[in-house]
């Protein structure tokens, strides 16, 4: 009797402690519990919050008003706008890879950033 005692007090720790892992454990998605921390949000695009910085880190080392290359000036609301509205802003930087045209020359901008230029034109390019 007391071998069969020593072979069930074997099986109850190892058997206790799955159980108590197997508790512990919890569906844990983070875009279920948080939203999609990574999606890209262009309801409220601006000039002043991503417009501006978005040119500045990749558009004014070129396009100043001290070396305009091509003869576009991408410095400062007014001239950033008028790019954006005539088109050739968003041309140049929806060009296929390879493209020598395609701006800027490091490579295309990412999806969200065309996109929050996109929305910001679709407003009017306004200087907000």
């Amino acid at each position: 009797m007391q071998q069969g005692n020593k072979k069930y007090n074997r099986l109850i720790l190892p058997s206790a402690l799955v159980l108590l892992f197997l508790t512990q454990c919890a569906y844990d998605n983070s875009i279920d519990s948080y939203g999609n921390t990574t999606a890209c949000d262009t309801a409220a695009v601006t000039f002043s919050q991503d417009i501006k910085a978005l040119i500045s880190q990749n558009c004014e080392g070129c396009h100043n008003g001290m070396s305009a290359n091509g003869g576009l000036v991408l410095s400062g609301h007014q001239n950033t706008a008028a790019a954006a509205l005539n088109g050739s802003l968003i041309d140049r930087m929806t060009r296929s890879a390879g493209d020598p045209l395609l701006m800027p020359p490091s490579g295309a901008l990412n999806e969200c950033d065309i996109s929050k230029l996109q929305a910001w034109i679709g407003q009017g390019a306004p200087n907000n």
